[in-house]
């Protein structure tokens, strides 16, 4: 498994929705651009992947995926890096959030329990939706009848 797929399913086991690898961009000027992965479906955010076994991550790599998502009209908040090394101090200034190798490895040990957690949140809320669609269409449906009721007995019917 390559470092790539490794940060892949790190973000699914998070319930990352809509995770796609290897998504071509294409600017204005029609140059493409290969972002390693794309995740969300309002909000989407760009993923950069390195695998440096003994090698800091350089500035120029970090600034490169910054200028592939500004050509693209992409909000540099919205690009994340990922490295198994540690980056050069000035490449984690450049306004891209960086994670290096340890903070990966702690992402990917709370990544099932986050996904447990946002699963519970998803269902929690679903169901308190339906609690309120429920109530509501009990009550506007009592509203309706008692409207009914006086408009049959000549009255205009307004609650």
């Amino acid at each position: 498994m390559n470092f790539e797929d490794r940060v892949a399913r790190m973000l699914e086991r998070k319930l990352c929705f809509n995770v796609q690898r290897n998504v071509i961009l294409k600017d204005k000027y029609n140059n493409r651009s290969e972002i390693d992965i794309v995740y969300g479906i309002f909000f989407k955010t760009y993923v950069e992947c390195k695998c440096y076994d003994n090698s800091p991550v350089p500035l120029e790599d970090v600034a490169k995926f910054k200028e592939v998502l500004s050509l693209n009209n992409i909000n540099i908040k919205r690009g994340l890096f990922f490295t198994s090394s540690v980056y050069v101090p000035r490449a984690t200034t450049i306004g891209i959030r960086t994670i290096n190798g340890t903070e990966l490895r702690k992402m990917e040990l709370r990544a099932t329990f986050i996904g447990i957690l946002k699963f519970v949140f998803y269902c929690v809320s679903f169901m308190g939706l339906c609690g309120a669609s429920v109530f509501i269409f009990n009550h506007y449906s009592n509203n309706f009848k008692i409207g009914r009721k006086r408009r049959s007995e000549g009255g205009s019917g307004y609650i």
